[in-house]
């Protein structure tokens, strides 16, 4: 079973240079959790998790707390506007490089392996250096249970 008969061909990609009030748009709309982020040429650039972005807003020195469950609210920092967030970064600040994109010819339990090993619910599919699709989860079950063989 190859990745490209059960892949989402219609997925929501941002560019480099997409604000960060954009990408938050698009994961409200969409309720994605991953969005891949393209060069103008289409090929692939990076990935940007709903994670990485919200870890923009907490403190830095909140890695370093083991239970947060004392923290009643973080005072000053909920009163601060997150304006100057939104104007000074874009996608190409956000994305992390290092994900693994599959092949849309990989087969379908490598999907689910890489799915697993990095912890995400959708990874890039790519021909060439081209991104064609995102396969998620719920697409390796389906897949799985296909009784169709459409491969």
């Amino acid at each position: 079973m190859k990745i490209k008969s059960y892949m989402h061909r219609d997925f929501q990609a941002v560019s480099l240079d997409t604000p960060m009030k954009e990408i938050a748009r698009l994961f409200f709309e969409t309720g994605e959790s991953v969005l891949p982020v393209i060069h103008a040429d289409g090929s692939l650039a990076g990935v940007i998790t709903i994670d990485d972005f919200i870890l923009i807003f907490l403190p830095d020195y909140i890695d370093l707390i083991r239970n947060v469950d004392f923290i009643h609210d973080f005072g000053a920092l909920e009163k601060t506007s997150f304006s100057v967030e939104e104007t000074l970064f874009v996608a190409e600040d956000l994305m992390s490089e290092n994900f693994t994109a599959l092949d849309e010819d990989d087969s379908i339990l490598k999907a689910a392996a890489a799915l697993h090993r990095q912890g995400l619910a959708r990874i890039p599919v790519v021909s060439g250096n081209q991104l064609v699709g995102m396969v998620s989860q719920n697409d390796i079950c389906r897949a799985i249970y296909d009784m169709e063989g459409r491969d």
